[in-house]
């Protein structure tokens, strides 16, 4: 291809690309911009709505673990051989019930002897008491007598609780656990028998963060779930309080009391506790009508200017916490404040809008230009 050509092709381009430009400028000339919905003579139109009063509620969530109301582990009381076991695992027993019998051959020997040292003390204490007032027997007899018959008496005592402690009681009401004793078994005082449980009711243990220490009392509710049964809800109260902070875990103990009458749950088991507190009222916004800058966060306010311009007034507000959908926040804010809920975006502190209800608007009512109908 020669030169000539190629530059013929060039200024053909060339004209092309120019008879383009103009054609597609040539439309637009005199065109009118279109005038922006905030720019109406009514002024930028927002969705409004009031800031409802609702109480802070929170909900606090700790780990527990559950203890009987009552639990022991039993012990004899004296070393011996065993010659009955009246029980079995998982049995309920009643207060004073015998669970055990250690041989008891000798003690029974020694409080029948301790019986006869009464009787025969209590016979010559008879007899010289008699002969005292004749003068037969003197007054130091008779006050020998009778320290005889108090030494007797207190040695039967004391044989009968010899014999008494070859026996092992249950201390209260309650179900009895494992066992390793057999019949013949020869136990001492540090022999376990058996451990017992009062599982009426269930005292689950758990700590409280020190921020809340001064909110909570006796008697207050608390819900827990067993972290095995996470469908099994049930409820209780506080019935005990720790007197100080953990100066290291910054917690309060606390104790709280389950009903256990089903007996559904047992001793060392876990559980995520719930307690509410209530708190003072605070305004709640939607969540799209907060805003932040540098400053914090911030939301805006319907003001009257001359009592008839409604226009955009900034106020700084804090957040106190968030509760589906919506944040309570504390501020300068009155009941009856409009908020701007939707339009809120290139909003200045003075200008004017026009304000519509956000809930006329959710019925059907006109939205503002540019913007679709919001669900709310």
């Amino acid at each position: 291809m020669t030169l000539r050509t190629q530059f013929a092709i060039l200024i053909g381009l060339a004209v092309l690309l120019g008879a383009g430009w103009y054609a597609l400028n040539g439309n637009q000339v005199g065109a009118q911009p279109k005038p922006s919905p905030r720019a109406s003579g009514g002024g930028t139109r927002v969705l409004v709505e009031k800031a409802p009063a609702a109480t802070d509620k929170i909900i606090v969530r700790a780990v527990g673990t559950g203890e009987a109301r009552k639990s022991a582990d039993l012990y004899p009381k004296t070393a011996g051989e065993v010659v009955a076991v009246s029980f079995r695992s998982q049995d309920r027993v009643h207060k004073g019930q015998i669970l055990l019998r250690l041989e008891d051959v000798h003690q029974q020997i020694a409080v029948r002897l301790a019986k006869v040292a009464v009787k025969d003390a209590t016979r010559q204490l008879k007899r010289l008491e008699k002969l005292a007032p004749s003068g037969t027997a003197s007054q130091a007899r008779l006050e020998t007598a009778q320290t005889d018959l108090e030494s007797a008496t207190l040695r039967l005592d004391q044989a009968e609780q010899a014999l008494d402690d070859r026996i092992v009681y249950a201390p209260f009401d309650g179900i009895i656990g494992l066992t390793e004793i057999d019949r013949g078994d020869r136990v001492t005082t540090d022999t376990k028998i058996a451990t017992l449980d009062d599982r009426s009711e269930i005292l689950v243990e758990f700590e409280l963060p020190e921020e809340y220490a001064g909110r909570i009392k006796i008697d207050d509710p608390v819900t827990v779930r067993p972290w095995t049964a996470p469908d099994l809800r049930l409820t209780g109260k506080v019935t005990q309080l720790g007197s100080r902070i953990d100066p290291i875990t910054r917690t309060l103990r606390v104790k709280a009391t389950i009903p256990n009458q089903e007996d559904l749950i047992r001793p060392g088991t876990s559980f995520e506790t719930e307690l509410a507190f209530t708190g003072k009222p605070y305004p709640t916004v939607r969540e799209v009508a907060v805003l932040w800058s540098r400053d914090g966060a911030y939301l805006w306010r319907v003001a009257k200017k001359d009592g008839k311009t409604e226009t955009a007034e900034k106020v700084f507000v804090k957040i106190v916490r968030r509760d589906r959908g919506r944040i309570l926040v504390d501020g300068p804010l009155n009941a009856d404040d409009l908020i701007v809920v939707e339009g809120v975006q290139g909003l200045r502190p003075g200008q004017r809008i026009q304000a519509i209800p956000f809930d006329k608007f959710a019925a059907g009512e006109t939205a503002p230009k540019g913007k679709k109908k919001a669900t709310p």
